[in-house]
């Protein structure tokens, strides 16, 4: 049983990003990971360029254990947010669950680099 939301934002019409994110946040408090996953998702594709859409889509699909795909939505964060720690510490978090370790160490390694203020993309591993 889900946390059923309305499918409508405040204006009667689609939700927005921002409405898909705070009922994800609310599906996820309540424990239903793949209700927030999917509010996640279509927060994604409401606004492309939301960079905490795809964090926590990523996260979520983490913790559904659907490894592959949180890898791929967290490289998408990365694509956005080239020089974010936290971007990085999660793909590196994933690509582990995955049993990719070595990728998972360089992750590591570009996540250390972004939090000392340089650019991981720099970083040769």
């Amino acid at each position: 049983m889900g946390v059923e939301r309305e499918k409508e934002g405040v204006d009667g019409g689609r939700m927005s990003a921002e409405e898909q994110m705070d009922a994800g946040h609310t599906a996820l408090a309540m424990g239903e990971m793949e209700e927030a996953a999917q509010h996640y998702r279509k927060a994604t594709q409401s606004d492309p360029n939301l960079a905490d859409a795809w964090q926590s889509l990523g996260m979520a699909l983490v913790k559904l254990e659907k490894l592959d795909e949180a890898i791929e939505v967290l490289q998408k964060l990365i694509q956005l947010k080239p020089k974010d720690q936290l971007a990085y510490s999660s793909l590196s978090l994933a690509l582990g669950r995955a049993g990719k370790i070595k990728e998972a160490e360089e992750a590591a390694a570009k996540a250390k680099v972004a939090g000392w203020g340089g650019d991981p993309a720099k970083l040769q591993v």
